[in-house]
């Protein structure tokens, strides 16, 4: 019998400070579409699914709201709750398809506290998204700040199924979905929950320089330029948006659901983060640095 996990990365909610802002990066930079708007809650898509990300307006702590993940069977979802309950994990279950346009939900927080929905089947839409200049994939990954990123990798392993891709010493953690994407989440040693930044996967470098092109024209900041992660293999650049850092990226190693492999423990030093930097002089990653700082916090 197959041992239920988590099949991929489903969409990302996050609680924002200006909501007519955001709106407007995820549509006119990202280019994601709006698929719905209800209230204070804006629902945005790149593809057939409902959404790809959710923005929730609040007066209070903007961060992350909720990361969606899908499972691929309504059987599948029933075991890995059951399995959560059997560990003591404090669950939610219900119908989420009037309020949150997935036929099935289960809710949980993570070791460190970051909210987590496993679902079955979100809402497919009728119609594909309008045409765009940048064509994405796929919200590929996030990256979640973590107290403890070995406790971290064992929920996640243990619980959800997924897969230990690479770890960087002991202050990242790399880990895969069924879809095989080398990480669908990264475990980041920073000692508090929180979202550290999201993934969109263009097809090519064509579409990854005309994102950084529309990026450029708004005058958006690159955080962290044109690179080439060594743990992945996967080309792109950083760019803060107003509600976390977004990362466009395409060519990551994926791997197959039966694929016999060996997760590396690489170095945490520059090349690491970018094989362009090699021989260029040793020195923490960026990407480390910026993990420490605060990350965008949970609600």
């Amino acid at each position: 019998m197959t041992t239920a996990r988590a099949d991929r990365l489903g969409y990302v909610a996050m609680k924002v400070e200006d909501l007519d802002r955001s709106v407007d990066f995820w549509t006119n930079v990202v280019q994601l579409e709006v698929s719905d708007r209800e209230g204070d809650r804006v629902y945005l898509r790149g593809g057939m699914q409902h959404h790809w990300i959710v923005l929730e307006a609040t007066d209070g702590e903007p961060g992350l709201a909720r990361l969606g993940v899908e499972v691929a069977s309504r059987d599948e979802l029933d075991a890995i709750e059951r399995r959560l309950a059997d560990a003591g994990v404090a669950v939610e279950s219900g119908d989420g398809l009037a309020s949150d346009y997935v036929d099935r939900f289960v809710r949980f927080d993570d070791p460190a506290g970051n909210p987590i929905e496993l679902y079955h089947d979100m809402v497919t839409m009728a119609v594909p998204p309008k045409p765009v200049n940048v064509e994405l994939w796929d919200v590929q990954h996030v990256v979640l700040g973590q107290t403890d990123v070995k406790a971290a990798e064992e929920f996640y392993a243990g619980l959800l199924g997924m897969r230990v891709s690479d770890r960087m010493g002991r202050r990242v953690t790399f880990m895969h979905f069924r879809n095989g994407w080398h990480h669908g989440i990264g475990l980041g040693a920073t000692g508090r929950a929180g979202l550290n930044h999201i993934c969109f996967q263009p097809p090519d470098l064509d579409n990854t320089m005309r994102a950084r092109a529309r990026v450029r024209h708004a005058k958006i900041p690159i955080t962290r330029d044109l690179l080439k992660h060594g743990p992945s293999g996967s080309v792109g650049f950083y760019c803060q948006g107003p509600d976390t850092v977004v990362e466009f990226s395409f060519g990551a190693r994926r791997f197959g659901e039966d694929e016999a492999f060996k997760p590396r423990l690489l170095p945490t030093d520059r090349a690491t983060g970018d094989v362009y930097q090699a021989g260029l002089g040793d020195g923490e990653l960026d990407i480390l640095r910026q993990l420490e700082r605060q990350p965008t916090a949970a609600g």
